[in-house]
């Protein structure tokens, strides 16, 4: 199932079970890191603003196609924005996930086997089924 997110009017969903969501998912945050590293070398701080701005644009509108960061942030380079959407995006993957892995382990406990439950047997017991199984 996919989990819906909202930020600044704009609905989005969040689906990692979808193998093209997740690839996308996947190159966005890889090509993020990249662009984190670039960050790290620049001076001002108005420079450094627009640079983490500007991770943030490209990993939506790498996620979500072009245009999508527009939509979010008006083209506004504010850091405080792209925390805040960051984070309810965050938020709805890792629900996502966790709404997977819930439906997983039901389906698995409903069909894995049930393991058969030895009750226990004192010496004696166990003595007379050894001979009982001998014979």
């Amino acid at each position: 199932m996919s989990q819906k997110w909202t930020y600044n009017g704009v609905e989005l969903e969040v689906d990692l079970q979808d193998a093209d969501f997740a690839e996308r998912y996947e190159k966005a945050f890889q090509k993020m890191g990249e662009a984190e590293k670039d960050l790290q070398k620049i001076g001002s701080n108005s420079e450094m603003i627009r640079g983490y701005c500007r991770m943030f644009n490209n990993l939506f509108d790498d996620i979500y196609g072009s245009g999508t960061s527009e939509k979010l942030f008006g083209g506004r380079m504010n850091s405080g924005h792209c925390d805040e959407a960051y984070t309810l995006f965050l938020d709805a993957a890792r629900a996502c996930n966790a709404e997977a892995q819930q439906r997983r382990n039901a389906f698995a406990s409903r069909y894995a086997p049930q393991p058969q439950v030895v009750p226990y047997q004192n010496r004696q017991q166990r003595r007379h089924n050894d001979r009982k199984n001998r014979n």
